[in-house]
C-alpha cells in the first residue's frame, strides 16, 4: 500500500513538472518572433515529423509535390483554461525565368485549434499539382499569418519542372 502511494505522488509530482516546462516553452514561443522551423518539398507526407523528402529540386511536370512545414514560435492564447492557436498559411508560386507571379492562393491552410491541452508540435501540408504548369525554374513561397501574435513569416523553395 506505501508503494502505491509514493508512486502515485511521483506521479502527480512528475506530471506538475511536465505542465509547468509546457507553460515554459509556450511562454517562450510567445515572446519570439514568427518563422519556420522546416520546410521540405515530399512525395509523401505521414505526420508530424515524418515524411519522404524530394531527391532535389527537379520535379516532372505532371506530378504533385507535397511542401511539409513547421511554424517556429506561434502564439498561444491562454484563456478560460484553454489553449488557442491560429494562424493561416498563403501559398504563391513564382516563375523565376518570367520574373511573374503565376499562382497565389492566400489562407490556403487555416490552423484554428482550441484545447485544454497545450499544442505544441504543429504542421502543416500544401499539395502542389504540376499539370498545367511549363518546364522552367520557378520559386514556391509559403507565408504564415499569426492570427493571435499579429505577425508574418515567410520561406521559399526554389525548383524545377522537367519533362
Amino acid at each position: 500500500m506505501f508503494l502505491g502511494i509514493v508512486l502515485g505522488s511521483w506521479a502527480v509530482a512528475q506530471e506538475d513538472t511536465v505542465l509547468r516546462l509546457k507553460e515554459e516553452l509556450i511562454d517562450l514561443q510567445n515572446q519570439s518572433p514568427l518563422g519556420f522551423r522546416t520546410l521540405v518539398a515530399c512525395s509523401k507526407v505521414m505526420e508530424y515529423g515524418s515524411y519522404v523528402p524530394l531527391p532535389d529540386n527537379k520535379v516532372k511536370a505532371g506530378k504533385i509535390i507535397f511542401f511539409y512545414f513547421e511554424p517556429q514560435n506561434v502564439f498561444t492564447r491562454r484563456a478560460d483554461g484553454k489553449y488557442e492557436i491560429w494562424f493561416t498559411q498563403d501559398m504563391i508560386i513564382f516563375d523565376v525565368e518570367k520574373k511573374s507571379e503565376i499562382f497565389k492562393k492566400e489562407n490556403a491552410l487555416e490552423i484554428h485549434y482550441k484545447s485544454t491541452s497545450p499544442r505544441l508540435d504543429i504542421y502543416g501540408i500544401n499539395q502542389l499539382t504540376l499539370i498545367d504548369i511549363s518546364t522552367g525554374k520557378y520559386l514556391f513561397k509559403a507565408i504564415i499569418n499569426d492570427k493571435l501574435k499579429g505577425q508574418t513569416a515567410e520561406t521559399s523553395w526554389p525548383f524545377e519542372v522537367i519533362k
